[in-house]
C-alpha cells in the first residue's frame, strides 16, 4: 500500500499550527514548504515521492497510512521536529494496476533491461509522448540574460555534478513536484531526443515511482533513431 506525500518540517508546534492555518486559508502547500521547511525536500515543495509502510519514522508513517488523502495533517511530532503532511495519493493495492502505458513499459524495462521487446516498447512510447517541461520564470533570470519574444528557458537542475532537464508525462505529476504555479511548455519526446545535447541528462517523472534518468549516450542513441525515421519518411515521400 504505497503512498505519495509531501511535508513541511519546522522546529515548533506553534509555527506548525500557524503554517497549517495559512494553507487552510488558501496558501499553496508547496510555496509554504519552500519558504519554511527545514527538510531538504523543501526544494521540491516538500515532495517525498512514493514510499511504502515502514520506510518512515513511526509517527510519520502512521499519519500517512491512516490519515485522509488530500488533507493537511498535523502537527505530527517526530524526533526531527513538527510536521505538516499532505498525502497526495495512496494505493490500496498494486500501483502498477493504475499505471499508464509509459509507466507499465518502464516497469517491464526495469525487469528486463536487455530484452529487445521491452526496450522497443518503452522507447517507442517515450518518443511519441508529449511531455510537460517546466520553464524558468522571467523573474528568475539573471540581469545579463534576455529572451526574444516567445522564447523560454527550460528548468535545469544540477545534481551530483550533472545537469538534468526535467520532464513529466502529465501536468499533475509536474505540479506535484514543482508546485501549482509552475509554468511549463509541451514538448514531444522525439523533439526532446533531437534537441537535448551532451552533457545534458534528462530526468523523467521525478518524485514518482516511475522516474527515470536518461544519460547522454542514451539520448544520443534516441536522436539517431529519430533521424533514421525522419530520413526513411522523407525517402518514402519522394517515392510516392
Amino acid at each position: 500500500m504505497p503512498a505519495n506525500a509531501r511535508h513541511i518540517l519546522v522546529d515548533t508546534e506553534a509555527l506548525c499550527l500557524q503554517l497549517k492555518a495559512e494553507i487552510e486559508a488558501g496558501a499553496d502547500f508547496a510555496d509554504v514548504a519552500r519558504r519554511e521547511s527545514s527538510c531538504p525536500s523543501r526544494q521540491q515543495g516538500g515532495d517525498l515521492g512514493t514510499f511504502n509502510p515502514g520506510q518512515m519514522v513511526p509517527e510519520f508513517d502512521a499519519a500517512v497510512f491512516t490519515g485522509d488523502v488530500n488533507r493537511v495533517l498535523g502537527p505530527v511530532k517526530t524526533q526531527f521536529g513538527y510536521h505538516l503532511i499532505e498525502v497526495t495519493k495512496r494505493w490500496e493495492g498494486d500501483p502498477a494496476a493504475e499505471a499508464r502505458p509509459l509507466d507499465q513499459a518502464l516497469l517491464a524495462l526495469r525487469e528486463g533491461m536487455d530484452d529487445a521487446t521491452s526496450q522497443s516498447k518503452f522507447y517507442d512510447l517515450f518518443l511519441n509522448t508529449t511531455f510537460c517541461v517546466p520553464i524558468l520564470d522571467k523573474s528568475e533570470l539573471s540581469g545579463d540574460v534576455t529572451l526574444e519574444e516567445g522564447q523560454v528557458l527550460p528548468l535545469i537542475i544540477e545534481s551530483d555534478g550533472n545537469d538534468y532537464l526535467m520532464i513529466f508525462d502529465s501536468e499533475e505529476r509536474l505540479k506535484n513536484w514543482a508546485g501549482e504555479k509552475t509554468a511549463w511548455v509541451p514538448v514531444p519526446g522525439h523533439m526532446l531526443a533531437t534537441t537535448t545535447v551532451p552533457p545534458l541528462h534528462m530526468a523523467m517523472n521525478v518524485g514518482t515511482e516511475y522516474s527515470k534518468q536518461f544519460l547522454p549516450d542514451e539520448i544520443a542513441w534516441l536522436r539517431e533513431v529519430v533521424e533514421r525515421c525522419n530520413q526513411a519518411a522523407a525517402e518514402q515521400g519522394k517515392a510516392d
